[in-house]
């Protein structure tokens, strides 16, 4: 034991144990030197001033699982330093528990990590550029021949027309695919999961490709499973881009006039469900070849090979390697009276008992038709005259009038003197931009200070749009959009299905739990004391944990960000502040995997908001007992 004792107080690494009521009974030289005291004054205190591990270390204690986490230290000079640490439960021979914890530094591998991470930024960024710098003159170019063929033109123009629409939406989304395979490779790859219902899911995907299909001559046929399937846990972004672009490759290389997709279980494995995708008759000539050996190649390095060599889309070969890398398999496969069809499986767990998740997921199978819409009167602001043309022609059978302003300071003068239900606004008009227009005509006394207000934007990227929220937009259109889509954006905005969300929200009201609830504090709830006691503790400390909160996500310290949603997460849990409580356990995931970060703002807002009328509550109540 000696000897023991002697390699962990003369290791590098810091190492402490803690007895089951927290408190050190033994920690070496590096441990003690990391948090800035001596040994000798560590272990005769039995614990630091400023223990930021110590609700984690009694979590663990209360376990059998072994953790394993990140922590940041600033150290005496004023750098930092990383380390992983490894905390284990540990049981003496006298039935006792205790914690041993030990840390190995990491800071180099960090760095090593955040220079790459930067370098993917750059990356990312140059593409994003890229993609914007395109997506002007070619939606430009799509807006013309769609108006082009609007007019009386002879087949063979009509079948030219098609080819230029599909060779500026594979422009278009060139940067994209480019920018997902640089992620899949570089193996930077999105964690986001959500349960779905599998079919509404297509469906919707189906519906927006309908469009771009049309335009090529080929309709889209959706055959529904015989046996509704259970809901499933996806990952959505990923599962959206591989149908998206698969469904896109049967479009752009079918002779065929029709493609059909289906979805069945494949197989059902314990808590796993494997659903198997198909994309038939589809008419392939001389590419039939080419995707055949790339969906059929087991080697990864050989199919990013075939496809450099033959040409294939990017973002199909992208989505063949995040089929793999999901455990799935995809192939092209001779239908017999059906030419070919893309098949690729795929694994979802399944989600039981998860009944009133299924009335509330999303449906996607309500058909808007045009002449629902009542006499409606809109304000474009858009200072390209093709842009004009196109909405004016998209919009003449819908009984509305547009009123067109060619900049934003002509749209500021029409708003100031006209009301209107809604107004477009082009985020790329020259002269007063369009935060500045939307601020002038939300400002107070306005006549269109409340009137919806919709964004028309070649941005692909979310914080974009949240900004566009931020500054007063109602809501935004990507471009470019077809009829459909710009009919759906007006429906939505100006009061379309209003009753029927009414009712939503009402039933939402009506099945929110509690705000607060102190039963689980067993026999301490009836004590109106200490009840009260609690009340003004949480009045007094949370607003300042929330304010640290904000500070250190706006700091980027991640570490400071995972200690206190991690404290909030517990003090709102005791209460059973539900949705604060839910707030801080993904504030504490994502500061710990450093993944979707752009949630961060959201959740906080929710908690601050909670928060608040937890507070409101526990006010009036401390102020009738006095």
């Amino acid at each position: 034991m000696q000897f023991i004792d002697q390699i962990f107080e003369e290791s590098p690494n810091p190492t402490y144990i803690k007895d089951s009521q927290g408190r050190i009974i033994w920690a070496n030289t590096a441990y003690a030197l990391l948090n800035g005291c001596s040994l000798a004054q560590l272990l005769e205190k039995g614990a630091l001033d400023f223990d930021f591990s110590c609700d984690r270390d009694l979590e663990v204690l209360c376990s059998d699982e072994i953790s394993e986490i990140e922590e940041f230290y600033k150290l005496a000079d004023g750098s930092g330093a990383w380390y992983l640490t490894v905390k284990k439960p540990i049981v003496q021979q006298n039935g006792e528990r205790c914690l041993f914890s030990t840390s190995s530094e990491i800071t180099n591998l960090k760095e090593t990590i955040q220079v790459a991470e930067d370098s993917f930024a750059a990356k990312e960024k140059f593409l994003a550029d890229v993609s914007s710098e395109l997506e002007a003159p070619v939606n430009a170019i799509i807006s013309l021949v769609r108006l082009l063929k609007q007019t009386f033109i002879s087949k063979d123009q009509k079948r030219y027309l098609n080819s230029v629409l599909s060779i500026s939406d594979y422009l278009l989304d060139v940067p994209k695919d480019v920018l997902e395979y640089a992620r899949v490779e570089a193996g930077v790859l999105d964690s986001t999961s959500e349960v779905v219902d599998v079919v509404p899911f297509m469906g919707r995907i189906i519906q927006s490709l309908t469009s771009k299909a049309a335009e090529q001559g080929v309709n889209i046929k959706f055959t529904e499973p015989l046996v509704k399937l259970p809901l499933v846990e996806v990952n959505p972004v990923y599962l959206d881009l591989v149908l998206v672009k698969i469904i896109k490759c049967a479009i752009r290389y079918t002779k065929t006039k029709e493609v059909q997709l289906s979805v069945f279980q494949k197989e059902k494995l314990e808590d796993t469900l494997y659903l198997q995708f198909s994309i038939h008759n589809i008419g392939l000539d001389q590419n039939a070849e080419v995707l055949s050996k790339l969906f059929n190649s087991e080697n990864t390095q050989q199919a990013h090979n075939k496809y450099k060599r033959n040409g294939i889309d990017l973002g199909v070969y992208t989505c063949k390697k995040l089929i793999d890398l999901q455990g799935g398999k995809v192939w092209l496969e001779e239908s017999d009276g059906q030419g070919k069809s893309i098949e690729f499986i795929l694994p979802f767990p399944i989600m039981q008992n998860l009944l009133a998740e299924q009335n509330k997921s999303p449906q996607y199978d309500k058909v808007l038709h045009s002449e629902q819409s009542d006499t409606l009167n809109l304000l474009l602001v858009d200072a390209s005259e093709s842009s004009q043309e196109l909405i004016k022609r998209q919009i003449q059978h819908w009984n509305t009038s547009v009123a067109i302003a060619k900049s934003g300071e002509e749209g500021v003068k029409l708003a100031a003197h006209v009301s209107y239900d809604l107004i477009l606004v082009d985020t790329e008009n020259p002269g007063v931009n369009a935060f500045e227009t939307v601020a002038l005509i939300r400002k107070s006394g306005s006549l269109n200070q409340f009137t919806p207000i919709v964004a028309f934007t070649s941005s692909t990227n979310d914080t974009d749009i949240e900004k566009y929220r931020e500054v007063g937009f109602t809501d935004y259109l990507r471009k470019p959009y077809h009829a459909f889509d710009l009919y759906l954006c007006i429906s939505k905005n100006t009061g379309h299905y209003a009753r029927e969300q009414q009712q939503i929200r009402n039933k939402e009201i009506e099945q929110e739990p509690p705000l607060f609830d102190f039963s689980g504090l067993g026999n301490m709830a009836d004590d109106a004391v200490f009840i009260r006691k609690m009340q003004k503790l949480f009045i007094d400390i949370v607003p300042g944990q929330i304010s640290k909160l904000s500070h250190a996500v706006h700091r980027q310290e991640w570490e400071t960000v995972a200690l206190i949603a991690h404290s909030l997460k517990s003090t709102y849990g005791n209460i059973k502040v539900v949705k604060a409580a839910e707030a801080m356990k993904k504030v504490e995931e994502l500061s710990n995997t450093r993944t979707n970060l752009s949630e961060l703002t959201k959740l906080i807002v929710i908690v601050k908001d909670t928060t608040q009328k937890v507070i409101d509550v526990f006010s009036k109540e401390l102020e009738t007992i006095k």
